[in-house]
């Protein structure tokens, strides 16, 4: 017995919201190409920015859904997304509750919107339950198995009942055991490396600072600023203002080769993608030095 169910109004309405996060992105955009050099050049393009990894999540979930689906037997349920499997074996679920009939009392703990509801939550009586539907709790089945709960998307209630029932006065003819699996992305380790987020991220900031501090001393600079000092400390090259943007740009070269390095040899050479990553953020932090004796 397998099934699907409608995701037409999750994957529409997830759409419309990427959409809605382009469209703002667009006049972003425009306004740092077309408006005046300053902070508010700056303000845009960090705006834009950090809406590229919301767009990358909501990408993800609205994957995730295109692929949702169920397989029952008389040994097991089985839940799919695009990087979670769940096996939930037949002779462990206690009892179903039709979300339709009771007043479920739901705290969900993941982000959802109308058609889409895959995440974990509470649900009062019942406890930890994790979510793969295309409806809200009050019109999915919710499966109880001791400790855990699913919440899932079934049309027909009393067939699945029915069903459950059936299966389960025949009995397993295989033993099953519950079990949660994820897609081989989800468990790389550098999802759960601190350091190696921390140094990555520390260098994406310090370059973010680059930009944002020539962005915003930009007006005040006159048209040509010194550049270089020689071993007295006299000014020994003067250049025009736009020429001190060479550092932050050359700084987000070196970040953008040393991190891309760095996760190539991440699996097998991790001490060396830590002195990339380490060196690139360091590089940045000397940039932001010579910035800040430039353009102060």
């Amino acid at each position: 017995m397998r099934w699907r169910p409608n995701t037409r109004t999750g994957l529409w309405a997830g759409i419309g919201i990427v959409l809605a996060i382009l469209l703002l992105d667009a006049g972003l955009v425009w306004r740092v190409i077309a408006g005046p050099i300053n902070g508010w050049t700056f303000v845009c393009a960090l705006l834009a920015l950090l809406s590229l990894p919301a767009i990358g999540l909501l990408g993800y979930r609205l994957y995730d859904l295109s692929r949702l689906g169920y397989e029952f037997d008389r040994n097991r349920l089985v839940i799919r997304t695009a990087g979670t499997q769940q096996i939930i074996p037949t002779a462990r679920i206690e009892r179903v509750i039709d979300g339709r009939e009771a007043q479920l009392k739901t705290r969900m703990q993941s982000l959802t919107w109308p058609g889409y509801c895959i995440g974990q939550g509470q649900v009062e009586d019942v406890g930890l339950t994790l979510f793969y539907a295309a409806a809200p709790p009050q019109k999915q089945a919710i499966v109880v198995t001791p400790g855990l709960a699913y919440g899932i998307s079934v049309d027909d209630m009393e067939s699945f009942a029915e069903v459950l029932a059936t299966f389960q006065e025949i009995g397993p003819s295989v033993e099953v055991q519950q079990r949660s699996g994820q897609a081989p992305y989800v468990e790389w380790d550098i999802w759960q490396d601190r350091l190696a987020q921390g140094v990555l991220l520390g260098g994406i900031v310090v370059n973010l600072v680059l930009f944002g501090l020539m962005l915003f001393r930009y007006p005040v600079l006159p048209d040509a600023i010194p550049m270089h000092w020689d071993a007295m400390g006299s000014v020994d090259r003067i250049a025009l203002r736009q020429e001190a943007f060479a550092l932050p740009l050359f700084g987000l070269i070196t970040l953008v080769a040393n991190d891309g390095l760095g996760a190539a040899f991440y699996r097998r050479q991790r001490i060396a993608s830590y002195l990339l990553w380490s060196g690139a953020a360091l590089v940045q932090l000397l940039f932001l030095l010579a910035l800040w004796q430039i353009v102060l």
